[in-house]
């Protein structure tokens, strides 16, 4: 599929989920309250959809963000990984194809989310180095100093409380360990969701000289940012 034809789709598929979501939010199509998932967590009606139109049209995207986060922990052995919003699992499955000693551990607000990537990781026979779990970025479920990497993709912008998200994920790196999160532009975040920016929800949360760049995809254009941040090795 030609570049343009990928970002024309994913394009088409965004707009049109958030014309959607703002419209169920104000009331106009129907209620929402009180409903986990669909909607409420991520762009689309429900999480089957959101695996079949993120397969159809970010299988590339994937690969390019688990050739970084691969990078990311090459010197690492055995690395622990906590993915934020896994969603069906696919940036999950790319990255355990790369990495053969990693463990990783993906949790999702959204149990139907779960339940795709637990299949998903069942089709790739990758159940014993992959696991999800329901839960919430703002209050994890982990002891402190648990995971060398720290990454999520497209969902940082539907996290309620930033402040809270980033202060959870700093606490629960070792020493040393990085953050990297793929998003969307500051400006569509703030449009769809009213989030934080990137950097400054990780500079509220604890972390200090966050790294906001571009992620060039498709080709060079410059859809998707990527934040690193560190946690200190030492002086904490």
């Amino acid at each position: 599929m030609r570049p343009r034809t990928l970002l024309l789709g994913a394009g088409l598929f965004v707009a049109a989920a958030t014309i959607i979501r703002r419209a169920r939010r104000d009331g106009d199509v129907g209620d929402t309250a009180g409903v986990r998932g669909g909607w409420t967590t991520c762009s689309a009606p429900s999480a089957r959809c959101y695996e079949v139109a993120a397969d159809a049209l970010l299988g590339g995207l994937y690969r390019r963000m688990a050739d970084d986060l691969a990078g990311a922990v090459a010197a690492i052995p055995a690395p622990e990984v906590l993915e934020v919003g896994p969603g069906p699992g696919a940036l999950a499955v790319e990255l355990a194809r790369r990495v053969p000693d990693l463990r990783l551990t993906g949790l999702d607000v959204d149990p139907a989310m779960v339940e795709l990537a637990r299949a998903r990781a069942r089709r790739e026979g990758l159940v014993d180095r992959l696991a999800f779990v329901v839960g919430d970025v703002a209050a994890l479920p982990f002891p402190d100093a648990s995971f060398d990497l720290v990454t999520c993709s497209f969902s940082a912008h539907h996290w309620p409380d930033g402040r809270a998200a980033f202060g959870e994920i700093r606490r629960v790196l070792r020493p040393g360990g990085r953050a990297i999160v793929y998003d969307l532009p500051d400006r569509w975040g703030h449009f769809e969701t009213k989030a934080l920016g990137l950097a400054e929800a990780s500079n509220a949360g604890g972390f200090d000289d966050a790294a906001v760049t571009p992620f060039r995809w498709p080709g060079r254009l410059g859809l998707v940012r990527r934040l690193g941040v560190e946690r200190p090795s030492r002086g904490e």
